[in-house]
């Protein structure tokens, strides 16, 4: 059985003048992608005035995510002057870690958080199913499943996509099997026919 691993949301608010972040960015930057290759970091980024940033990452408990935070360059520098560390539950919306699950505690019963969301009991997937197959191709890829969808088409490989978004590989994987799954494919080589699809569909 896998290890078991909890999510986080961490907020870094800097301290200092950004002249001294500068000094340290690159280093700083470098090491984030070593935790996204690692599947440490999952996504993040700075806010928009400069204040600080935000990472969702994933760690097996509260004190292997702080080692990791406390070897941050920037944390090794004193640019950091405030840390803020919560543990995330994601069962809303479209995020990230697609892939956990959480047990409802009730009565045996387990949901498998899928893109955010429960995944619906197999009567209600039966009593959705002609309503499913008519919205299918409009609804299915989200505007990040086509970003993802592009790159593949361009050549790009699952760790070059990652970089690009700052995520771990693993979280490319699990979008890229999202969308496998919803345009009823199981390898690239069908990827280009099945997006052809997608759009000829939209287009009506």
């Amino acid at each position: 059985m896998g290890e078991s691993h909890v999510a986080f949301v961490v907020e870094l608010v800097f301290r200092g003048n950004e002249t001294d972040r500068l000094s340290f960015g690159e280093a700083h930057r470098t090491y984030w992608k070593r935790m996204a290759a690692r599947g440490i970091l999952l996504g993040g980024g700075p806010w928009r005035d400069g204040t600080g940033e935000l990472l969702v990452c994933e760690a097996r408990d509260r004190g292997t995510l702080l080692r990791v935070l406390y070897a941050d360059p920037y944390a090794q520098a004193q640019v950091i002057g405030e840390l803020r560390v919560r543990e995330w539950n994601a069962v809303m919306g479209h995020v990230v870690l697609a892939g956990l699950e959480r047990s409802t505690g009730g009565a045996g019963t387990h949901e498998r958080i899928r893109g955010g969301v429960a995944a619906p009991a197999p009567q209600a997937v039966r009593e959705m199913a002609p309503v499913r197959e008519e919205a299918a191709v409009r609804e299915e890829l989200t505007a990040h499943e086509r970003r993802i969808a592009t790159m593949m088409l361009d050549g790009l490989t699952n760790k070059q996509i990652a970089e690009s978004f700052t995520v771990s590989t693993r979280a490319v994987e699990l979008h890229i099997t999202r969308i496998y799954r919803k345009l009823d494919i199981r390898r690239r080589a069908q990827l280009a026919a099945a997006i052809d699809r997608f759009e000829a569909a939209l287009a009506c």
